[in-house]
């Protein structure tokens, strides 16, 4: 992606992935939504984007927020819930309709090393059902209880899951809103939860815990 024509529209975002076994019921909810009318529910990968950056977390940096994020007090028994639909905004035009998670997110728990290429955090994450454009939805429909559809949205929870960088840009052909490819680098998992303990454990790909 970075030695094509398009990079100057390339967003990045560092996105929380929860582990495959968690999102069935979200990849159920995603087929609805394109069904119902939602364009943009295959638009964004299966993930909560948590901050817009200018250039990628290097690893060392990925690994430091994975740590903070498991911090007691970021979950309930190291879990991350997620529950209703809102519809949040980021800068560049991506407005992400998803399911709000009980992640306490702020720039604190960024590494310092991170700040200066933070642009963007949202108030409250959401795990992506679908890109929404900013148009689409009516006044009639901007809530979600309004519209049967985002009434469906499915509850779930999780405790394994990873960080990564994504870089997405729009396609050359296709609908402009909602046609993008995009890149995710290597993961780096959440510590594995241990009941009492401070979260700093190794991270490991998939290190052994269940959802």
């Amino acid at each position: 992606m970075e030695t094509h024509k398009g990079t100057k529209k390339t967003k990045r975002f560092i996105i929380l992935i929860p582990h495959r076994d968690a999102l069935k019921s979200l990849d159920d909810y995603r087929t609805r939504l394109f069904a119902g009318g939602f364009p943009g529910a295959y638009s964004f990968p299966a993930a909560a984007p948590l901050a817009l950056v200018s250039s990628p977390l290097n690893r060392e940096e990925l690994g430091e927020l994975a740590r903070n994020i498991r911090r007691p007090g970021n979950g309930t028994d190291g879990k991350i819930h997620c529950s209703g639909t809102t519809l949040i905004g980021f800068p560049g035009k991506f407005s992400f309709l998803g399911l709000c998670l009980d992640l306490l997110l702020n720039e604190s728990l960024f590494p310092q090393t991170a700040k200066d290429k933070i642009l963007h955090i949202p108030l409250s994450p959401v795990l992506c059902a679908a890109i929404v454009n900013s148009g689409f939805l009516s006044a009639e429909t901007n809530c979600p209880g309004e519209n049967p559809i985002l009434k469906e949205a499915p509850e779930l929870s999780f405790r394994a899951a990873s960080l990564a960088n994504l870089a997405i840009r729009p396609l050359a052909g296709g609908e402009a809103d909602y046609s993008f490819e995009w890149k995710i680098g290597p993961p780096v998992w959440l510590p594995k939860y241990v009941k009492g303990g401070s979260g700093n454990g190794e991270q490991g790909m998939g290190n052994g815990e269940s959802c």
